[in-house]
């Protein structure tokens, strides 16, 4: 399998990767989130608000392919969709919502509408509270749910600021699988599986 798509080439000197052929490999890896106590105890890297290459914990860099050891599901944030699709302070606190009346989720004309299963996260809480978009149910507000479809309430105390994105749920990854894709964030939310591994 070649991974001309994995590694960043303006990043990346060649000569600290090898090519044969014109297929690049890998190099680098980072344990994301790992439930062996095999050399360590169990970490987990995963985040809400911190893409990759802004974790303090790990050095890890944007634009990763993934391994994932272990079945489940994986909450990703791609390269191209990494920028927020909206920003802004809850003004509202309407249990399990995000209200903002200086915001407009329904907008069409900018295509910058938000949807079902884009991820909303509470900014001034670092991201430690996040939620799925249930349902748009005006152009102010929104709908909350937990990766159960359960009503979720993470923006308990109004005046919170916030960060909505088109985040990507594969579900039901097999374990063993290499995903040839390029992330820069591996959500909290939503991600089951145990076993992640960033690849550059």
């Amino acid at each position: 399998m070649g991974y001309g798509d994995i590694i960043n080439h303006s990043h990346v000197n060649n000569s600290e990767y090898r090519e044969r052929q014109g297929v690049e490999t890998i190099n680098r890896a980072v344990v994301i989130k790992d439930g062996s106590t095999k050399g360590s105890a169990a970490i987990d890297f995963t985040s809400n608000h911190l893409n990759l290459k802004d974790a303090t914990a790990i050095v890890a860099s944007n634009r990763a392919a993934l391994y994932i050891g272990s079945a489940g599901d994986v909450c990703v944030l791609l390269t191209g969709q990494s920028t927020p699709i909206a920003t802004g302070t809850a003004d509202g606190n309407t249990a399990n919502k995000l209200v903002d009346s200086t915001a407009d989720f329904s907008e069409t004309v900018t295509g910058t509408f938000i949807q079902k299963r884009d991820i909303v996260v509470n900014t001034t809480d670092n991201g430690a509270f996040a939620a799925f978009v249930g349902d748009v149910d005006s152009g102010t507000t929104l709908s909350l749910v937990d990766v159960g479809n359960s009503a979720s309430d993470k923006f308990p105390d109004g005046n919170e600021t916030y960060e909505i994105y088109r985040a990507v749920l594969f579900q039901n990854v097999a374990a063993g699988s290499l995903l040839p894709i390029q992330v820069d964030r591996v959500f909290s939310l939503g991600t089951t599986a145990t076993d992640i591994i960033a690849l550059y």
